[in-house]
């Protein structure tokens, strides 16, 4: 089973504005009142509920440790998760606390505004995965990192450190690198126990203070871990795994209609685990991964609802690479 902790956050969408609003006192004006044709979307969003999302939809069996609000956001996410054949056991209910939102208002030329509460995942920590449930799991995930203060530096370290013991396997994804994004500093102690290192390349550039990416992923894995992904959009991803002589290897992206980025990268990490848990080499399972991705960002509406393993098996196998 996977195992995923991470956000768990409503996204609202006012989309196709006119112009986005310009604050001018309590009363509505011309300039502060925007009328829109398109109607507000609301969507499944966060790293760790998207991650776990695209994992079921895949097929796979998967658990998702996080936060919500009691509210009615709360529930609405919790019954989406659930009807996808998301295990909920380690999601808890934090009274007192707002379920996680973003919301996002976008003009016609897509320039935006967003405005981010972060609620419940606040309250989540390393030890909200408990040794029973690391024991019934073959792949830990660690995603939003960066925005999870419970389990920045001690808990995720702590966290990693019980699933070496049970013999879990461990992926890491330090992403979005925003508000305090983490540094290679603050992240030596957890690289002991990771075995797959995931993230963009804004993030780790970030995250090491080096241009070069070679010389970056390098960084990472000198620092103890086994394995760097590093996504990169339409370019596909780079992988580097320790010991590899001949440096870090290039796995083009497909080309695609893009419709969305949401969710893109998590749904890659989806689709790089599920691989590596069957058995698939790295540079096979970023492949796999960049299918899954591919499927999300060409589908307009309900993204993540277009996985399944079939679907991305056969993109994969017939789709143009780039």
């Amino acid at each position: 089973m996977f195992t995923v902790i991470g956000t768990a956050t409503v996204d609202l969408f006012v989309s196709n504005l006119d112009a986005l609003p310009h604050s001018e006192g309590d009363e509505f004006t011309v300039d502060s009142l925007v009328f829109h044709d398109d109607p507000l979307r609301s969507s499944l969003g966060g790293n760790g509920a998207n991650s776990a999302y695209a994992l079921a939809r895949l097929g796979a069996p998967v658990a998702l440790v996080g936060g919500l609000g009691e509210d009615h956001l709360g529930d609405w996410m919790a019954g989406q998760l659930a009807g996808a054949g998301v295990e909920m056991a380690g999601v808890r209910r934090f009274a007192g606390m707002g379920t996680a939102t973003t919301l996002i208002l976008s003009d016609a030329q897509q320039n935006r505004i967003a405005f981010h509460h972060p609620g419940a995942n606040n309250a989540v920590a390393g030890d909200a995965i408990d040794d029973a449930l690391l024991q019934r799991s073959h792949t830990l995930l660690l995603t939003s990192y960066s925005i999870m203060p419970g389990l920045r530096p001690d808990g995720a370290v702590d966290l990693f450190r019980r699933a070496r013991r049970s013999g879990t396997l461990t992926a890491a994804d330090i992403g979005p690198a925003i508000g305090d994004p983490p540094r290679l500093e603050e992240l030596r102690p957890l690289l002991a126990y990771t075995d797959f290192f995931i993230c963009n390349e804004h993030e780790l550039g970030v995250c090491t203070h080096e241009e070069d990416l070679a010389k970056a992923m390098t960084e990472i894995v000198e620092g103890g871990t086994g394995c760097v992904v590093i996504k990169q959009g339409a370019d596909g991803a780079t992988v580097l795994q320790r010991g590899e002589m001949e440096g870090p290897t290039a796995v083009p992206g497909f080309a695609v209609d893009v419709q969305t980025t949401v969710g893109a990268g998590d749904s890659f990490n989806a689709g790089f685990l599920l691989a590596i848990g069957e058995g698939a080499t790295p540079v096979q399972a970023a492949r796999f991964g960049n299918a899954t991705a591919a499927i999300v960002i060409s589908t307009p509406d309900l993204p993540l609802d277009a996985l399944s393993r079939a679907a991305v098996a056969y993109f994969s196998d017939s789709s143009p690479r780039r």
